[in-house]
């Protein structure tokens, strides 16, 4: 049987800070369920980018440049995206392979995916990153193209399962989509009395005033911005 691989669209290495504990490096996985209008990574989409593929034995290989770093200062290796619970089941296989080696596991996730493949990673995971895009489900799926009512679902069972104090929960506010200001106020406030405490505010940037998006995620801008009129 051919064996598995993970299809990954960039890594960055040394990061500190940013994804958990200590010294990390960024994995991004290809592929995701959302369409965001303001998404930073929509190659992992788009078809702008093929990414390059790993066997779980590659990925280590990519990777431990930097163990010292990652057990030395309590890092290791965060999994994001795209949407990386895409390909739950290498993830799973990658992290029970290498679970002994002294490195924390991290994952970044909108938890827009099947409950099994959330699943398939939860007894590996040492912190979650969720990133919830909005509260509110009409604004959810107008913003995303996604389902709301499998989002929220997920987010709390992933707290049921494992307990709030492992999961930071991200809480953005997004251009146009948010325009007093207040709706990301809302939305914390929705996930304070659900529970989180660990709530990470921040300012989404039109990833268009930084970089050249592809007409593929050009145009799904566009569709998105129709359903605001």
């Amino acid at each position: 049987m051919e064996e598995s691989r993970f299809s990954v669209l960039a890594m960055d290495r040394l990061r500190m800070t940013t994804d958990g504990d200590g010294v990390t490096t960024l994995i991004c996985g290809m592929g995701c369920p959302l369409r965001c209008r303001f998404c930073i990574n929509p190659g992992s989409w788009d078809g702008s980018v093929g990414g390059k593929k790993f066997t779980t034995e590659e990925l280590y290989e990519a990777v431990k440049i930097d163990s010292l770093y990652y057990i030395t200062t309590g890092g290791g290796l965060m999994f994001g995206g795209g949407e990386p619970l895409l390909q739950s089941g290498f993830l799973a296989e990658f992290m029970d392979r290498y679970k002994d080696q002294g490195w924390n596991f991290y994952l970044e996730s909108s938890l827009n995916v099947p409950r099994q493949n959330l699943d398939d990673v939860i007894p590996y995971i040492h912190e979650y990153l969720i990133d919830t895009k909005d509260m509110d489900k009409e604004r959810y799926e107008k913003y995303t193209g996604g389902d709301y009512d499998r989002f929220y679902e997920n987010l709390l069972y992933l707290k049921e399962k494992v307990g709030q104090e492992k999961i930071v929960v991200r809480v953005p506010s997004i251009p146009f989509l948010h325009g007093s200001g207040e709706e990301a106020k809302q939305n914390g406030e929705k996930l304070k009395e659900l529970g989180f405490t660990r709530l990470d505010f921040l300012t989404y940037t039109n990833p268009e005033s930084r970089k050249d998006i592809s007409e593929a995620a050009r145009k799904n801008l566009e569709i998105l911005a129709k359903r605001e009129q």
